[in-house]
């Protein structure tokens, strides 16, 4: 076992247990563990603020995800957005109105509705109401997967027991960190194992699929469904990841 990475490792072990991409659910429990930390120790943090700031706060899923993270959630958001808002506000005054000078045909507006035409640009909105830097959680949830991603590969790399059965009992890895597990492989060893269990799984869950699809024709739907009714989403999970 790679030294760097046991506690990643023991992780992954345990989340391959579970329903789902393990890496998925090791990078989720990740960012939940940031944002209680975000909320109970660092909405003060000078530094803190300032990378969050300079995200304009987080993406869509993490930011509804922040109420979950306690009872002193809706205070530490107040903070946290107070400060985000405050700074738009101020950026509202550093732009100004600047017309395309592809804007005009023959002396006339193209279009009725200038604001949906792509060619009608005001370049300071650019400059000054983009964030700097991406979400902190999603950055935070990606470093954990390259880390947890780094374990699977290394010890499957080295004929890792426990990591090899770990792999042949989950569910199976999302497409994008199968993508990028199969890319950094370190060896063919650890690459024939991704590969000949995610084919077990994906071959399983296909005839899951044709048995669904069967049972919905009508002249087979007295039969009712097994373990084939959620295939659909066990699908869905497995090519772009849990449900945010």
């Amino acid at each position: 076992m790679p030294q760097l990475t046991p506690f990643s490792y023991h992780e992954i072990i345990e989340a391959s247990a579970q329903p789902g991409c393990p890496i998925c659910r090791w990078g989720n429990i990740c960012v939940e563990r940031q944002l209680k930390g975000l909320i109970f120790d660092s909405v003060n943090d000078v530094a803190t603020r300032l990378r969050i700031r300079e995200s304009l706060g987080f993406c869509a899923e993490h930011a509804w995800q922040l109420p979950t993270a306690g009872d002193a959630a809706p205070l530490g958001i107040a903070f946290i957005y107070r400060d985000i808002l405050n700074t738009v506000n101020k950026s509202l005054d550093k732009i100004s109105f600047t017309q395309s000078k592809t804007a005009y045909l023959k002396g006339k507006f193209k279009s009725s509705t200038a604001s949906q035409n792509s060619e009608f640009k005001n370049s300071s909105i650019a400059d000054q109401m983009v964030a700097a830097k991406s979400c902190p959680a999603c950055a935070r949830k990606k470093e954990m997967a390259d880390i947890a991603i780094t374990a699977v590969v290394d010890t499957l790399a080295e004929g890792d027991a426990r990591m090899t059965a770990a792999m042949q009992q989950t569910d199976g890895l999302c497409f994008p960190h199968l993508r990028q597990s199969l890319d950094t492989a370190p060896n063919d060893t650890a690459f024939q194992v991704l590969v000949q269990s995610h084919q077990q799984k994906l071959t399983a869950l296909i005839a899951e699929l044709d048995e669904f699809i069967r049972k919905n024709d009508y002249r087979f739907q007295h039969e009712g469904f097994n373990a084939e009714a959620d295939s659909w989403r066990r699908a869905l999970d497995l090519m772009i990841g849990p449900e945010k």
